[in-house]
């Protein structure tokens, strides 16, 4: 199993003003999570309250997901839905990049870019668009520190990164 099956995971529910069911999601952080939704989701400004049940493990919480996805119908949810279909949530969905990016890099050295951000508590998208700043000479946007590399990969000997 990896650590991300075997991670705690949340399983979070989301209402309106009067109580009714808006959208069950799963997520390892749940305020990450909704901090994305805020930025993605046109129905995000009718969320009132929350609720978070913790599972022991991914898996566990997905099966929750789709249960309650079955169960509650709540209005947002397309995947498992009983009353909702793919391409229902296009009209929803509010990204704030024009089109996505795509760039090659080697599988390995992109699992170990992730291992080395997530160690710094940020995610490759971040670091990429800070480099890409940095690189622009964007006013503000500073050279990045390099993770030692002991966080996140302490199998590797140091020389060998250099």
């Amino acid at each position: 199993m990896t650590a991300t099956t075997t991670q705690r995971a949340a399983l979070y529910r989301l209402f309106d003003q009067g109580g009714a069911l808006l959208y069950v999601g799963v997520a390892a952080n749940p305020r990450t999570r909704w901090s994305t939704h805020s930025k993605e989701k046109a129905w995000w400004c009718e969320v009132a309250s929350k609720t978070v049940e913790w599972h022991g493990d991914r898996p566990t919480a997905e099966a929750a997901e789709v249960a309650a996805i079955v169960t509650e119908a709540p209005r947002y949810n397309v995947e498992h839905s009983t009353t909702r279909q793919r391409g229902d949530a296009r009209s929803e969905y509010q990204s704030p990049y024009d089109k996505p990016r795509q760039i090659r890099i080697a599988t390995q050295m992109w699992r170990d870019f992730g291992a080395a951000t997530k160690a710094e508590g940020t995610t490759r998208g971040r670091v990429i668009a800070q480099f890409v700043a940095w690189y622009l000479h964007r006013p503000g946007a500073k050279a990045l520190r390099r993770p030692d590399v002991s966080a996140w990969r302490p199998a590797v000997d140091a020389t060998e990164e250099n």
